[in-house]
């Protein structure tokens, strides 16, 4: 299955764009490429729209980021989560502690009022 993982840099963030399946298979390009954009310091939105699928190594890769994040104090947001993915980070529970949204608009709003300007 074809993957693929984008930084595009907005005017107050950057982006991370997942295409494909996130899996055991994936993961260290999928987690490297987030670990990158935290270790800049700067908020990050991971775009999930065209994900496929999400195993639990996927969801383990979006737990070490947002616990990168928490320890270096960069907001972090997962946003556009298709319904089988999004449901997958719901019945574990990621959900709770992983900020999701459901457009880039709201998420980038979400971010501006918590990052100083």
């Amino acid at each position: 299955m074809d993957f693929d993982v984008h930084l595009m840099h907005h005017d107050r963030c950057t982006l991370v764009r997942v295409r494909g399946e996130i899996d055991v298979v994936t993961r260290p390009r999928f987690e490297q490429a987030m670990f990158e954009v935290i270790d800049t310091g700067g908020p990050m939105i991971v775009d999930m729209r065209q994900v496929t699928f999400c195993d639990s190594t996927g969801l383990n890769a979006v737990v070490a980021a947002n616990r990168r994040a928490i320890e270096r104090g960069v907001p972090i947001a997962l946003v556009a989560l298709p319904p089988r993915v999004r449901r997958v980070f719901r019945i574990t529970g990621v959900d709770e502690f992983v900020p999701t949204y459901d457009t880039l608009r709201e998420a980038l709003g979400a971010l501006s009022s918590t990052t100083p300007s």
